[in-house]
């Protein structure tokens, strides 16, 4: 008992807060299913004692009680039933309405403060952590169906209640000691709809990640760039196999818990069944004793039944109101997330790059539970320069890029932007001087002027500037010779009756390229974007690079030793830090690392020529 009285302020800080959403969202049309809903509520009270005097009416004329002037009191009855029947009907539809509207208007308030959320993240760290896509996914569910779903339970609680009250008070009347067994009748539905609620909650919870399994095999199943390798190696079958297996895991968990939940309401049933049948014999005994009239009878054994109704669908709404709460907590959690890297409480503004950046001393790892990226990490890149990393897989070149651009910020150590930490900048005025473009690019199922565009989304409907920096990366020729030049939808999935295409990669990295060149930013990172280039067009592609930001700085990273000839200087990663720097001949020279792998290219290059 303390535990559940414990729980109660938090279940009430989370309905008040699901109902400001409503209001939020839209306040007279909740404020109209309110009045509806008690209009609803009084309608079973004044049905029931139309019905009583009704049976009295009926019982005097069978007793041939000549000073009733029953046509008169019959049809005043008569209409005040129809007018209540109308209004009864009429409410249903309107709240239909009001509460379809309403969930509309909620859809879009909840899913723009969720987003608008996650838009404000400055760093990736959570996108990367599968225990937020638990959260996210939880979290979007509980907020998009949480408000509405509660106030629909908190608005059939409240017509439960007018309802209850008034038959309550009149079956007190007649029996206190029989109204409060039907009351009291309720506790055990009151406490089974508890456990239950809070037991689905832990249900979906544990089931999430399952959950999300199942949006992937069938993402898989049905993506056309998964569709090839699944018909070339003959994966539909395991993909539909492991689709079914969890299925099987996910329906096997939440049959338990129905069956469990079917035992103990069949139980409940008989008890309410057990305290009706007492009731009834109550009332059935005061009647053959002439203590209660026909329409009494028909008035109380409706009242206890009404008691019991009312009682259950407060029960099950308080209970439904407490599973909703569990649930919407975790959108508060997701609201409550600090951001994933420093935000300057005063932010300085991004000078231009004239010394270079500095990294000093960095040192790197995802959590505390996972080994160093980067240890004691000291490079620099001087202003108007290009530098080119190189090194193995998972030597760390792309999280070093996630440094530069804070999308990670360092575990220890500094980076600084012409001696100063980049940490004290404003994120996105930093973000604007830099201009990057990622191994596993977007190609976004937009536009082809719109996937160039989105570099500068300021100048995204400004052709020329969009033009300029196609011809800038090659790509102008690529996007005129499409089938409406640069309004060509770059997906077949969205393009209107067949208008739409999809490129080659290397046709998809200029146009990623061409992104990179919508920016003017002070520094330019390329982390192996030409990984689907031949050698030749890579080659190519980066003397042109080279040509274009002549005088700039930028940052180079390629597995492809030969076209990185180009940097004025190339740091070898190794093991989380630099092992040789300096330039193309003088590393060869030294027969260390990079001599190493850029034979083991030349070689591979011999061998297949």
């Amino acid at each position: 008992m303390r535990r559940r009285l414990f729980h109660v302020p938090q279940w009430m800080v989370s309905l008040g807060r699901m109902l400001g959403l409503v209001w939020q969202a839209q306040p007279a049309i909740f404020l109209s299913l309110i009045l509806l809903t008690a209009l609803q509520g009084v309608v079973p009270l004044l049905t029931a004692w139309i019905t009583k005097l009704l049976f009295d009416l009926l019982a005097l004329v069978l007793q041939g009680s000549g000073s009733v002037d029953l046509v008169r009191n019959l049809a005043v009855l008569i209409l005040i039933q129809a007018a209540a029947l109308v209004v009864s009907q009429m409410i249903v539809p309107a709240s239909r309405y009001l509460g379809e509207e309403l969930g509309r208007k909620l859809t879009v308030t909840v899913e723009s403060a969720v987003y608008k959320k996650i838009g404000s993240f400055g760093g990736i760290g959570y996108f990367e952590n599968p225990g937020f896509h638990d959260t996210f996914r939880l979290a979007s569910q509980g907020a998009r169906f949480g408000p509405m779903q509660g106030l629909h339970t908190l608005t059939a609680f409240f017509q439960s209640t007018i309802t209850l009250l008034g038959f309550l008070g009149m079956l007190i009347a007649f029996n206190p000691l029989l109204a409060a067994l039907v009351g009291l009748a309720a506790l055990p539905q009151l406490w089974l709809e508890l456990k239950l609620g809070r037991q689905r909650f832990g249900l979906a919870f544990s089931l999430s990640p399952d959950e999300r399994r199942v949006f992937y095999y069938g993402y898989l199943l049905s993506d056309a760039n998964a569709a090839k390798e699944i018909r070339l190696f003959g994966l539909a079958n395991h993909f539909l196999d492991g689709l079914l297996d969890t299925y099987r895991k996910i329906h096997a968990a939440r049959r338990r818990l129905d069956l469990r939940e079917l035992r103990w309401k069949l139980l409940l049933e008989a008890l309410s069944a057990l305290v009706f049948s007492i009731a009834f014999g109550v009332v059935a005994v005061q009647a053959f004793a002439r203590r209660l009239s026909l329409g009494d009878v028909t008035l109380y054994v409706n009242a206890v039944r009404s008691i019991q109704s009312a009682l259950s669908g407060m029960v099950y709404a308080i209970a439904e109101l407490n599973e909703q709460a569990l649930f919407f907590k975790q959108y508060d959690h997701l609201m409550a997330l600090p951001q994933p890297v420093q935000i300057a409480p005063s932010p300085r503004a991004v000078p231009t790059l004239t010394s270079g950046i500095e990294i000093r001393g960095v040192s790197f790892r995802y959590s505390e539970r996972h080994p160093w990226v980067l240890r004691n990490l000291d490079l620099s890149i001087p202003a108007g320069s290009c530098l080119a990393v190189v090194g193995l897989n998972g030597a760390g070149k792309t999280t070093l890029v996630k440094l530069l651009t804070r999308l990670y910020d360092p575990t220890e150590g500094q980076i600084l932007w012409n001696g100063i930490d980049i940490r004290e900048f404003d994120l996105e005025d930093l973000r604007r001087q830099v201009s990057v473009i990622f191994q596993d690019f977007m190609r976004y199922a937009f536009t082809a002027q719109e996937n160039i565009g989105l570099g500068k989304v300021e100048f995204l409907d400004d052709l020329n500037r969009v033009r300029y920096a196609a011809e800038k990366a090659g790509a102008h020729e690529t996007v005129t010779n499409l089938p409406q030049g640069y309004q060509t939808m770059l997906s077949r999935a969205f393009g209107e009756d067949g208008t739409g295409t999809d490129l080659s990669g290397g046709e998809w990295q200029k146009i990623a390229l061409a992104r990179l060149f919508m920016r003017q930013a002070d520094l330019l990172i390329l982390d192996e974007p030409t990984a689907s280039l031949d050698p030749q067009a890579e080659y190519a592609t980066y003397n042109r690079f080279m040509e274009l930001v002549q005088g700039g700085t930028c940052l180079l990273i390629s597995h492809r030793l030969s076209t990185i000839r180009v940097a004025d200087m190339i740091a070898v990663l190794e093991n989380g830090s630099i092992s040789e720097y300096g330039i193309h001949a003088d590393l060869l020279a030294r027969e260390g690392a990079y001599a190493r792998l850029y034979h083991m290219q030349a070689d591979r290059y011999k061998t297949f020529c």
